[in-house]
């Protein structure tokens, strides 16, 4: 070890040390993520209803992760296609 026990905050550069400090690190990058999550749900809602959603390609060319979009996250049903 080189002597050196501060962890170097990945965005702001500042030498985090006591707890203190990383919670309230946390916490400020925790508000940020918060603000940045409330502009984006309205923008992603926008988005969908202005557009239409990706068009799946036929049952036997699907991959395993496709056909579990293609059914109903609920109760497993397939999603009827349009």
């Amino acid at each position: 070890m080189n002597g050196f026990d501060g962890f170097v905050h990945p965005t702001s550069g500042e030498i985090l040390e006591t707890k203190a400090e990383f919670d309230a690190a946390v916490a400020a990058l925790e508000i940020e993520l918060s603000l940045i999550y409330r502009a984006l749900h309205p923008l992603r809602e926008e988005r969908a209803q202005r557009f239409e959603a990706a068009v799946l390609p036929a049952p036997r060319y699907r991959t395993s992760t496709q056909e579990k979009v293609a059914r109903c996250p609920r109760c497993g049903t397939k999603i009827e296609e349009t």
